[in-house]
């Protein structure tokens, strides 16, 4: 054994064998015993606003569907014809008064109900029985405009799932009607975690010049902002209503101007990241919400949304993207280096040229701690049944 396959001299829960991102066995079992059994975001109620709005995505792999009824009711379903298993709805997203899948012409309500079977007189003899063959339902449930879905019919409720994780978001994005202004998506050649970790561990945030410039903390030894774990793996830090940002050292004096959403300070932040997957991160004037869909162990699709107070004049809406694109857009400065890092891990893992990574800070939760990724990866390893650390161990008292 070469010395980059040692572990390193510490508690099993301060470090991971990397070759949970890189093992394409854990990555299935991902999907089945955590993408398959909790809540996982999946849009924002503005981006199916009106009845028949829709959107097609998918969890744990499989293909669902996102639609808002007639009786402007959210639901979930599987994008699966009763008939031959053809996808029934094959475009993103859009408006319709009903969903025919294109093989065979069985056409479904917006509220899931086979309405009509093309031919229909060729099943009399077989009684078929349009009532019971409606589209599969998937549990779907809202909390301050955000959408989940869970796969899982024993799963808790989202309520018990996010328990008082959610708490300091209701506010900023509950108290006024919001609504999606900024989308994009990529492929990133990483392994979904390393994209939580990264959106959930501050440590990083010498890697950005803007934080550098705006964010004093960083480089120093204490912050007023502090970590808040909760069950399930839920985290998040902040401040308790000071500001945190001091846009103005770094050139953004107009980030102070009217648009603090309801509930914050001015040059306020706040981020939570919701297990297993979701980053919602609030910088006064503006909210980014990072989704992932694992495509495989080494890819991962990556859903960036920037939200914004519907009903926004053209001006603070022009403001809201400036200070949306500046930090987090396609273009700016934040995400590209972010990307470059979470790219740059996958591509020495995958040799196993050094097996462990090491998550050993305590700062008594200051957002340099690595508390919240320790607690994240205990939760993973109760999920999956793997000690993070030590994965391909038999478990004591497994079969």
């Amino acid at each position: 054994m070469h010395q980059g396959h040692h572990p390193p001299a510490l508690p099993d829960t301060h470090y991971l064998d990397n070759r949970i991102f890189t093992d394409e066995t854990i990555f299935q079992e991902e999907q089945e015993r955590i993408f398959s059994k909790v809540w996982q975001f999946v849009c924002h109620e503005s981006e199916v606003a009106q009845p028949g709005d829709f959107r097609r995505t998918s969890l744990a792999g499989k293909p669902v569907l996102v639609v808002r009824g007639t009786d402007g009711k959210i639901r979930g379903f599987y994008n699966v014809c009763r008939h031959r298993a053809a996808e029934v709805v094959r475009t993103e997203s859009g408006n319709a008064r009903s969903f025919t899948c294109f093989y065979h012409h069985w056409t479904y309500s917006l509220e899931g109900r086979l309405r009509a079977v093309a031919k229909a007189e060729g099943y009399e003899r077989a009684g078929l029985d349009k009532s019971e063959l409606g589209l599969v339902p998937v549990r779907t449930e809202s909390v301050a405009g955000l959408v989940f879905m869970c796969l899982d019919p024993e799963c808790e409720p989202l309520e018990a799932f996010l328990g008082e994780s959610i708490r300091p978001i209701l506010e900023p994005l509950g108290s006024a009607p919001m609504e999606v202004f900024h989308f994009h998506k990529a492929v990133i050649h990483t392994n979904w975690k390393l994209w939580q970790d990264n959106n959930s561990e501050r440590y990083h945030s010498m890697l950005h010049a803007i934080n550098r410039a705006t964010q004093p903390w960083v480089l120093g030894k204490t912050s007023p902002m502090k970590l808040r774990l909760f069950p399930n793996a839920h985290s998040g830090y902040w401040s308790d209503g000071e500001a945190t940002v001091a846009y103005e050292r770094g050139g953004y004096q107009d980030v102070t101007r009217d648009g603090t959403l309801p509930g914050l300070r001015d040059q306020e932040m706040r981020v939570l990241n919701l297990f297993p997957d979701l980053m919602i991160n609030i910088r006064s004037n503006v909210v980014r919400l990072d989704r992932m869909i694992p495509l495989d162990a080494g890819r991962t699709l990556v859903e960036w949304r920037g939200l914004g107070v519907k009903g926004d004049s053209d001006e603070m809406r022009s403001l809201r993207l400036k200070h949306h694109n500046m930090f987090w857009g396609p273009a700016g400065r934040n995400l590209p280096e972010d990307l470059l890092a979470v790219e740059s891990q996958y591509r020495t893992m995958r040799t196993d040229s050094v097996r462990y990574s090491i998550l050993a800070r305590e700062e008594d939760l200051n957002p340099t701690d690595d508390a919240n990724l320790r607690a994240y990866y205990v939760e993973w390893g109760r999920r999956m049944g793997r000690r993070a650390a030590a994965p391909f161990e038999q478990l004591q008292g497994a079969a």
